[in-house]
């Protein structure tokens, strides 16, 4: 139940990140939350609230969770980490309190006396005709009757979509383009509080399956890089250059001349396994690179290794570590692809992503419980890692080595900074209990993919 819990509320995540770009206005309907400070009155319908529901429910859908079943949303836990609830009431919460941070937003745009531009309003009324074009055929009548289902009309959906414009032009105003206006001291706090850093040596549970020869002697080639790109890579120097009878060399279906091992026979090729490379075998999807599992003996061999370099390392140095894993992961043809090593952001959920990223929980959940220097041992079903935790390189998120790990490291920052600021503001909130308690739940809401 727990990992069920950990994906539902990575979906959730997903969910309302997927939302950030929606946010309510007074519109039409009934009002659910309602806030007036400093003259500024904003509001927030019930309608709006129900559109949010619709668009959490679409994104549960589409992970083939049942979501037309009573007994899915009736299933109770502590998926807040504290409070037993139902499904039904831990979303209907969550979306609340973003419904919560959208009306904070408003009050913000106002009270920042920000206007949207021109284009902004463009933007959304070329929107807004696509979707009379497209799903309304033309008729907004049309398209009232499929928004109806999520409990908004045409004139509801605009507003939302102009709130997405605020949205974005209060961001921009408060934390600027690509957080410029962020100092780099709330950068390296928050790098400091959300990211974990290591190095690691990896040692393969699998081999690589590799094109081989009719002698079953795996083929090596020129790399990527090369001028001889594709062509096979002979031993020059150690091998024999062949030759027919007639004295003409015997080469092969690029025209190069094949070295042959010097063993009297002359039918083993000589490949250059040092400044070659060997070509992969591709999976049927052509995708990633085919692979077959260590034998048992083979297995007991690698254990008896990763647990003894695990030993070696405790203690060593930076420097020691490095020269080790750099030893170490050519020799099993894992190449260090980041300078930097690895970073990983503390309270993302890898493996809601699948069971595939399970393993990156785990050497987090390692991490959290060592110090910098420290090494230890973790197992996946891949390979053996043996990690060293390291302190943050200074600016990290800036360096270019590192872009895989901080892609959206600016992106998150500003949720961050934006959420902690709208919830300053939850006092000034006031919910309507009335018609708080008419809203519909997750069962009764419609399947939202689109609005």
């Amino acid at each position: 139940m727990k990992s069920y819990t950990r994906r539902l509320l990575a979906l959730l995540l997903v969910a309302v990140m997927a939302l950030t770009c929606l946010c309510a206005c007074s519109g039409r309907g009934k009002t659910l939350l309602s806030m007036s400070k400093d003259g500024i009155s904003v509001t927030f319908s019930a309608n709006e609230y129900e559109l949010m529901l619709s668009r959490i429910k679409g994104t549960l859908s589409q992970y083939q969770y049942q979501v037309n079943d009573q007994s899915f949303w009736n299933q109770k836990d502590k998926y807040d980490g504290t409070n037993f609830q139902t499904l039904n009431e831990f979303y209907k919460d969550s979306v609340l309190n973003n419904c919560r941070n959208y009306l904070v937003a408003l009050y913000l745009f106002e009270a920042e006396g920000l206007e949207l531009t021109e284009e902004a309003y463009e933007n959304v009324a070329d929107l807004m005709d696509e979707l009379i074009r497209t799903d309304g055929d033309g008729s907004k009548t049309k398209l009232n009757s499929l928004l109806s289902a999520y409990g908004v009309n045409y004139d509801i959906l605009e507003g939302i979509y102009l709130m997405q414009e605020k949205i974005s032009a209060l961001q921009l105003h408060l934390y600027g383009k690509n957080a410029s206006l962020i100092g780099s001291n709330v950068k390296d706090e928050y790098l400091a509080e959300n990211y974990v850093h290591f190095h690691q040596i990896f040692l393969p549970k699998y081999n690589y399956v590799y094109e081989t020869d009719k002698n079953g002697d795996t083929i090596y080639y020129y790399d990527e890089e090369s001028s001889q790109k594709g062509h096979i890579c002979y031993d020059s120097g150690n091998g024999v250059p062949g030759t027919k009878e007639d004295g003409t060399p015997i080469t092969d279906a690029n025209g190069d001349t094949v070295y042959f091992v010097n063993d009297g026979q002359f039918k083993t090729i000589a490949y250059d396994s040092v400044n070659g490379i060997p070509s992969h075998v591709m999976e049927e999807d052509g995708k990633s690179y085919k692979t077959e599992f260590l034998t048992e003996d083979e297995l007991k061999e690698l254990t008896l290794k990763a647990e003894a370099l695990n030993t070696t390392l405790k203690g060593s140095t930076y420097e020691d570590f490095e020269k080790i894993m750099t030893e170490e992961n050519d020799a099993m043809g894992t190449p260090n692809e980041y300078l930097d090593g690895y970073y990983l952001k503390s309270g993302l959920d890898y493996s809601a992503s699948g069971e595939d990223y399970e393993y990156l929980d785990d050497i987090i959940k390692a991490l959290a419980t060592m110090e910098d220097g420290d090494v230890t041992l973790v197992s996946s079903t891949y390979g053996f890692h043996v990690i060293k935790k390291y302190p943050h390189s200074e600016k990290a998120y800036e360096k270019e080595e590192n872009t895989a790990w901080f892609e959206d490291f600016n992106t998150n920052l500003i949720d961050s900074l934006f959420l902690e600021l709208c919830q300053s503001y939850y006092g000034d909130i006031k919910i309507n209990e009335k018609v708080w308690v008419d809203t519909p739940d997750m069962l009764t809401v419609g399947i939202n993919f689109y609005y």
